[in-house]
């Protein structure tokens, strides 16, 4: 009888426990055991903003100004942001013409004698490495680039003479140097070869693409496509016509953008026409020209930023079938002549209709800036950020929101410096 009753005790102290785990799993909202924590909301951020301001000027084309950066972890409102006593001046190493990948900043210093990588963390300079030149020199700002890989760095220049294309393959680790050689591309008798050219590398088919020109030659460019591996030069001489010359051939890329690849890696081009009539070379209307995917020639059938007013400065990737542009123009603006200031703006660009459509924050197009040799814009993923000079207010960024199309007001830079531009980059702890 006792076993009897000791049984049906063990069987209800069964019933129940089963009764409650069952009503456990049954809860939509179990709480947290010690072992599993709630997840965070966010996940912290493993990149930063380095801002780069100057003082006494504006900071490109071989200025003179004091070179004043300073990171943010982020671009959104916050109280004015001050480089008195804040920031590294980095006037006497660095150009802010620079190769941006990773942690590091990779150029050719003010010294111009090496190769250097840089990084700043904590207001200070460090050097992580660096690399006399050997075979080839290079001069300072004036040089072109491609990553060949995460690790391998690809400058390319006209020597000093002009007369021939230099190149120097770099361990981007240590900066040691793992190939150097010249281009067998033919300049004609009494030109030269323009400064630095644009460069960039096609994954797919393991090709350079490098565009240049000659000095004399006025009305067109050319393209030459490059076997990454060996660089030899499988096709050297490809004529562009349409346009005189690619944007930015004197300092390749390393402040402002001036191509991309889009999500089908055709790659786009920004260039620029003289004016007709126009006093000066610079006085410019824009073209965005394009290769498609494993050609080796232009897409005739393409022209971008189809338009007789402006001047294309920069053209970045925002999102399928849209570029981010920074356009001159002194007509549009107001400024009256070219050389004035506040006379140029950010735009949006359609790459299948060619609509240009200004950025708007609060129902208003976003202020007019001055500076056409900077880099104050940025995508990263669904977010660009944009950042402006105004005449009236003091220089602040956009942040403009991809998928909504909306763009809000960030964070401001106290008056009396000039925004030259904003760098992304990992955090120094970062994997």
């Amino acid at each position: 009888m006792k076993q009897f009753k000791l049984f049906a005790c063990m069987l209800a102290a069964s019933l129940c426990a089963l009764s409650f785990n069952a009503c456990d799993k049954d809860d939509p909202t179990p709480n947290p055991t010690p072992d599993q924590p709630d997840k965070p909301e966010t996940e912290a951020r493993t990149t930063h903003f380095d801002i780069w301001v100057s003082v006494g000027g504006a900071g490109g084309m071989g200025s003179k100004s004091t070179l004043l950066v300073k990171s943010l972890d982020s671009l959104t409102v916050q109280p004015t942001v001050d480089f008195r006593n804040d920031g590294a001046d980095v006037t006497a190493t660095m150009h802010q013409e620079s190769i941006i990948k990773g942690k590091y900043y990779y150029q050719v210093p003010v010294s111009a004698d090496r190769f250097s990588k840089y990084q700043i963390v904590g207001n200070q300079l460090k050097v992580i490495a660096e690399q006399p030149f050997v075979k080839n020199t290079f001069k300072d700002r004036r040089y072109t680039h491609a990553w060949i890989d995460d690790n391998t760095l690809l400058i390319m220049a006209a020597n000093g003479t002009g007369d021939k294309v230099i190149w120097t393959k770099l361990n981007a680790s240590d900066m040691s140097i793992l190939a150097e050689g010249e281009l067998p591309l033919v300049c004609p008798e009494g030109d030269s070869f323009s400064t630095s050219g644009l460069a960039r590398y096609r994954k797919s088919d393991n090709r350079v693409i490098y565009f240049y020109q000659h000095k004399k030659e006025k009305s067109h460019f050319y393209a030459a496509f490059i076997n990454a591996d060996d660089m030899s030069v499988e096709v050297g001489d490809i004529v562009e016509e349409r346009a005189e010359q690619m944007a930015g051939t004197a300092y390749g890329e390393l402040l402002q953008d001036k191509m991309f690849f889009d999500e089908n890696e055709n790659l786009y081009l920004a260039c620029n026409i003289k004016i007709p009539g126009a006093p000066s070379s610079t006085q410019q209307y824009g073209r965005l020209l394009r290769i498609k995917k494993g050609e080796m020639a232009f897409d005739n059938s393409y022209t971008g930023y189809n338009y007789d007013q402006g001047k294309l400065v920069t053209a970045s990737y925002l999102t399928p079938g849209k570029a981010l542009i920074y356009i001159q123009d002194p007509t549009y603006t107001g400024a009256g002549e070219w050389g004035s200031a506040y006379n140029c703006y950010y735009a949006i660009l359609d790459l299948n209709t060619d609509e240009k459509t200004e950025i708007q924050c609060d129902g208003k197009n976003l202020p007019f800036s001055s500076g056409t040799f900077s880099q104050r814009s940025l995508v990263d993923g669904d977010m660009a950020y944009i950042g402006v000079n105004p005449q009236s207010s003091a220089p602040c960024v956009y942040i403009y929101d991809i998928p909504a199309g909306q763009a809000s007001k960030g964070m401001e830079i106290t008056e009396g410096y000039v925004f030259n531009r904003i760098v992304l980059l990992d955090n120094d702890d970062k994997e």
